[in-house]
């Protein structure tokens, strides 16, 4: 009787060994964070992955979206003829991240403002894209650049070798 209660028990603390190994083994595969993401700075929401992405021109930093990626960015405009820009992106702060770290942050913004911006800008909030119009431009300075803003955080090289893994550099 007493080795059939240690078999029980060597078989129930292998059976818990196992178990535990095999959910820490699938918890780890469970990050679905992508590896490249712009987020919302104040509420974290992901609004653009690489999963939304069909290119990313590195010399101008256009970045063609794929379909779903048209459908999340046009996700975030009103209807009609004139947006109304409390409800959309523009003048909404983000950050591009890479496998989780801040690489770089700046503000979504439009053609249709006055306004300057000295540091990174993604155009234009404003913008409904369709198959024809797909590509958003992440700027450094608006309008134009700012010669005196400093270093252009958008030549990352851990942003570039990212992108180049991911297959998503796309020429000029």
């Amino acid at each position: 009787m007493k080795s059939i209660v240690n078999l029980l028990t060597k078989c129930i603390s292998l059976f818990l060994i196992l178990t535990l190994l095999v959910t820490a083994i699938y918890l780890s595969g469970c990050n679905n964070e992508p590896g490249f993401g712009i987020y919302l700075v104040e509420s974290g929401e992901l609004v653009l992955s690489e999963h939304h992405i069909e290119g990313y021109n590195w010399d101008s930093h256009a970045i063609e979206l794929n379909e779903e990626g048209i459908e999340k960015w046009n996700s975030y405009l009103t209807s009609g003829a004139v947006p109304q820009t409390q409800d959309t992106l523009f003048q909404d702060e983000f950050v591009v991240k890479v496998r989780g770290k801040e690489i770089y942050g700046g503000e979504f913004y439009s053609l249709v403002s006055s306004g300057f911006y000295p540091g990174v800008v993604i155009l234009d909030a404003l913008m409904i894209l369709d198959e024809s119009r797909n590509t958003i431009v992440i700027n450094f300075g608006y309008p134009g650049s700012f010669q005196d803003a400093g270093e252009d955080p958008r030549d990352n090289q851990e942003l570039f070798d990212y992108l180049d893994s991911q297959g998503l550099l796309k020429p000029g």
